[in-house]
């Protein structure tokens, strides 16, 4: 029998405070926002889908290919290497290309949120084509691999409300489309991120004391140890470290996450500092260990938890919250644009009594803009 679990109403109410302080907090313009594959599940597959996808797949090649899943890193290395590149960056492509519909609506209401950034872990470009539907204008992808340093000063620079700088969606694991930029497996994570996440029982001291060491293993040391700072890391600790994150779509299990959150929380003492929002999905099941894992979160990194619920197999609590928000900040959305096509349908149909109505409203809502 499936165990159903009730917040309290202490825990009710310190919700509903929470929720009251990320509105003020996204309503300032200063809060950025950071997706996770949660904000793109209902359009590509959900995390364990992928994974089983990229299983099949090396089955495919060699039918005698088997790992554990549960230790998704390593898996995903040995897939890589199973597959090769070809078949390994195609997989990538055609799961997370842009398919119909491109977006969803809760999307459009997410990009209306007066964010001063949106970055994301997502290979898909979901709030690319949502941006460009609110906004009739395009918004740049920005990665890292072969993207000029300009263009990465670029956005730091719009985070200074730079009103001349266009506005950028920050892909910290790449995009579906550039190869270099994927960041998946655990090699391509400690390469990029410039450290492993396992803990080492001696130091790079004990390595080198104990003798010659080329300069392609001293490399390998470097990262091993944590003393790499690719640009990825920089840029992930600079807004960790003096912007204020709001998550969206994270279960905040990914191994090198926590270990950035760490390497701040070391640097900068942010216990019980409450720098930073997670909007996180609840169920009926899991409400105890999400509100424990929600008090180590706030102990530990200074994260506030905002839950929203679910019913166990059922997602559309995430739209509907979001909705919520928006309609908090912006005010209910008015149907412009359905009204512009209703005008435009009437006219040639030769309805002269709907489309003056028609050409009335909209007149009124442009107004009330004004």
């Amino acid at each position: 029998m499936e165990v159903k679990e009730t917040f309290t109403s202490e825990q009710l109410k310190e919700n509903d405070l929470a929720i009251a302080e990320l509105i003020d907090f996204i309503k300032s313009g200063d809060a950025i926002l950071m997706a996770g594959a949660g904000c793109s599940g209902s359009l590509f597959p959900v995390w364990g889908a992928f994974v089983d996808k990229l299983e099949q797949a090396a089955v495919l090649v060699d039918p005698s290919f088997t790992s554990d899943k549960t230790k998704f890193l390593s898996f995903a290395d040995k897939a890589k290497e199973c597959l090769q590149n070809d078949r390994y960056y195609s997989l990538i492509f055609d799961t997370f290309q842009p398919g119909e519909p491109t977006h969803l609506p809760f999307h459009e209401a997410l990009c209306r949120l007066p964010f001063k950034a949106i970055t994301t872990t997502n290979y898909d470009l979901v709030l690319e084509h949502a941006f460009t539907a609110v906004s009739s204008t395009r918004i740049d992808s920005l990665h890292f691999e072969g993207t000029t340093k300009t263009k990465i000063h670029q956005f730091l620079r719009s985070l200074n409300f730079n009103k001349n700088l266009k506005k950028m969606v920050v892909h910290l694991h790449g995009t579906y489309d550039t190869e270099d930029s994927i960041v998946l497996g655990g090699k391509e994570y400690s390469s990029k991120y410039g450290f492993e996440v396992d803990e080492n029982e001696d130091t790079l001291f004990d390595q080198l004391q104990a003798g010659e060491i080329s300069e392609d293993r001293l490399k390998e040391l470097l990262i091993r140890y944590g003393y790499e700072w690719p640009m990825r890391r920089k840029l992930l600790w600079s807004l960790l470290a003096t912007r204020r994150i709001v998550f969206l779509g994270f279960s905040m299990s990914d191994p090198y996450f926590i270990k950035m959150l760490d390497f701040v929380k070391n640097d900068l003492s942010t216990y019980n500092s409450e720098s930073h929002f997670l909007i996180l999905r609840v169920t009926p099941s899991q409400i105890a260990r999400s509100v424990e894992q929600a008090a180590r979160l706030r102990s530990e990194y200074g994260i506030r938890t905002v839950f929203f619920e679910d019913e166990e197999g059922q997602y559309p609590g995430m739209g509907k919250f979001v909705s919520e928000i928006e309609n908090a900040i912006n005010g209910a959305p008015k149907p412009i644009a359905a009204t512009v096509r209703a005008v435009e349908e009437a006219v040639p149909a030769g309805n002269k009594e709907l489309t003056d109505k028609l050409f009335s409203l909209s007149k009124a809502q442009y107004s009330d803009e004004d």
